[in-house]
């Protein structure tokens, strides 16, 4: 596995920059990923960050909309974004040579959009097409639920996407007052992958990032409280019942994300050979998808395990899950089990490595979620330290009948 090396640097303005030279390539891949998501809203705006993610691409202070939307797809390039609970990135990939331009453009979108009325007026529309069709998704739809009702009326449990009437509700002096008082250049990172100079990016990172105004926002996020377990079942139109089963789980913070890393993949992550796909699936036949994850944010977590099947499977899928957690928490792991899991996880995190795109992303977080970077030989030797007994007792805690709740969607 090769060994990443990063380069940092720190505009005076306090916007950090990092880079990783992945040779040999043709592309260049660049984000600015800003340390802000649906999780910093509240009921009343809640949609403001992504809507603001759309509308950014709808003209800057340099461009119009068309402009920014062909400017790198005629060179070979593309320009996209996301939002998450708590991030926003702006993210492009462009040949080598166009790498100035492909930084150019980012920062151009970021901080000199001008959320011109009309435009706004024509997302909306599309903004709302896009929850309806999010609404018709229930492999998705169904963990928003689920985290609604496990975070009560925390922003955690916010849709990220919002709700049709905020988002009616906005309008362009709301946008830049938010976008102002958020994208502030202490909560924001330039992350470069590419077969570039340091010295390039850092000239890159002057020339468009250098004039931005300093300036720092106060995060006041609040902890959020998990709510007591429950069972809640939605009448829907699905042709099949979807289920998640959920519980709290530790914070990015934690040491003992280690051990649940290790737990759900080998539970329902890794790949078709997870024990509930060999017990759920290939045994039984009773569903064409299981999975189980784990997410982690700045103060929580969220275990979780997702399946679909025919309404008159489910109480087999049920029991047969329940089997397999009872099996995790009564029975220590043996050493070649763990080793094995070991090794299967590093093959899957090195396939991941090799994605520079995706890499220019997690080097991103890193720095924003740790103000480091944690590379992966670090993540690995650290994943390389979970015991038996740390797979056991994490196991006990957070596969515990009491902590876990259910949420369902039966067929009308």
């Amino acid at each position: 596995m090769s060994t990443q090396h990063y380069n940092l640097y720190t505009l005076p303005n306090g916007i950090r920059v990092v880079h990783c030279n992945f040779m040999p390539s043709e592309i260049v891949h660049v984000g600015l990923m800003v340390a802000l998501g649906s999780r910093d809203e509240n009921a009343l705006n809640n949609g403001i960050t992504h809507f603001i993610e759309h509308t950014v691409f709808k003209g800057t202070t340099n461009r119009k909309s068309h402009h920014i939307l062909t400017y790198l797809e005629r060179l070979g390039g593309d320009i996209n974004a996301f939002t998450t609970r708590e991030k926003t990135c702006y993210y492009a990939s462009s040949l080598k040579q166009y790498a100035d331009k492909a930084v150019e453009i980012v920062c151009d979108i970021v901080f000199n959009s001008t959320f011109p009325n009309q435009e706004i007026e024509k997302e909306k529309k599309v903004v709302i097409e896009e929850i309806e069709m999010y609404e018709d998704t229930p492999d998705e739809s169904i963990y928003d639920d689920f985290y609604a009702l496990l975070f009560k009326k925390h922003p955690l449990g916010y849709n990220i996407l919002g709700t049709d009437k905020n988002v009616n509700s906005f309008t362009g002096n709301q946008l830049v007052d938010y976008k102002k008082t958020h994208y502030t250049t202490d909560n924001i990172v330039l992350s470069v992958v590419g077969d570039l100079s340091f010295e390039a990016v850092k000239k890159m990172a002057e020339k468009y990032l250098g004039a931005v105004p300093k300036s720092s926002y106060k995060n006041k996020r609040k902890k959020p409280t998990f709510a007591p377990q429950f069972y809640k079942e939605y009448q829907k139109d699905f042709t099949q019942t979807h289920c998640i089963m959920g519980s709290p789980a530790y914070s990015r913070n934690s040491d003992k994300r280690y051990a649940l890393t290790l737990l759900s993949n080998i539970l329902g992550g890794g790949g078709m050979s997870s024990r509930l796909s060999m017990a759920v699936r290939e045994k039984h036949g009773l569903t064409y998808s299981i999975s189980s994850s784990y997410s982690a944010y700045e103060d929580a977590g969220v275990f979780s395990i997702y399946f679909a099947a025919d309404g008159k499977k489910i109480p087999k899928c049920f029991s047969l899950i329940e089997k397999e957690l009872k099996l995790l928490r009564d029975t220590k792991l043996s050493s070649r089990v763990l080793h094995q899991a070991k090794v299967q996880f590093r093959g899957q995190m090195a396939m991941l490595n090799e994605n520079p795109s995706g890499h220019m992303q997690v080097q991103a977080r890193s720095l924003l979620n740790f103000d480091r970077i944690i590379s992966l030989e670090e993540y690995l030797q650290n994943m390389d330290k979970v015991s038996v007994d740390d797979m056991l007792n994490v196991a006990n805690e957070v596969l515990n009948p009491s902590a876990i709740s259910t949420a369902i969607y039966k067929e009308e």
